[in-house]
């Protein structure tokens, strides 16, 4: 598409990288979702998330597209300034992935009555996430590791 078309329908750059950002964050949101819905414990919120973003990196996420990182910390990136509007919709991004930990871990039977421990674990988990996703980015391989069940039952155990 021709830049004087993509102008034509926004304003400015800025407006279109937003509009990109508010599709990825739906599409991401929703698959992710998608893959944690079922998870009755946290050990299985756990091992499908992580599974879940080891398919992705491995190109095995259709919805996706192919795996480059994540979308929002490459942009967030180029964008610093944190009152910056692409920043502030990263960001949101971010806090909308955690929320969705801590509601699928709050509905587990196990911390159903514990708000304060379900945060904790959505906290860790989503700093693993990131944490899987920028290495990927970097080293261009999976950390499979992350996708070890006794590992994972071994980290979930030491945060109960």
């Amino acid at each position: 598409m021709a830049k004087k078309t993509l102008y034509n329908h926004f304003v400015s750059k800025d407006e279109l990288i937003c509009a990109c950002l508010e599709i990825r964050d739906q599409r991401f949101n929703r698959w992710l979702s998608n893959q944690i819905a079922d998870c009755a414990t946290p050990q299985q919120v756990a091992s499908a998330l992580c599974s879940a973003i080891a398919s992705w990196i491995d190109n095995k996420v259709p919805e996706l597209g192919d795996f480059n990182g994540c979308f929002f910390i490459n942009t967030a990136a180029e964008y610093p300034q944190p009152d910056h509007p692409i920043a502030l919709q990263c960001a949101a991004h971010k806090q909308a992935v955690l929320e969705l930990l801590i509601d699928t871990l709050s509905q587990t039977t196990q911390l159903q009555d514990q708000p304060a421990k379900a945060t904790q674990l959505a906290q860790l988990l989503m700093t693993l996430k990131e944490g899987m996703i920028c290495q990927a980015r970097v080293t261009h391989t999976t950390n499979h590791y992350l996708q070890n069940p006794e590992f994972l039952a071994q980290l979930m155990d030491a945060q109960a």
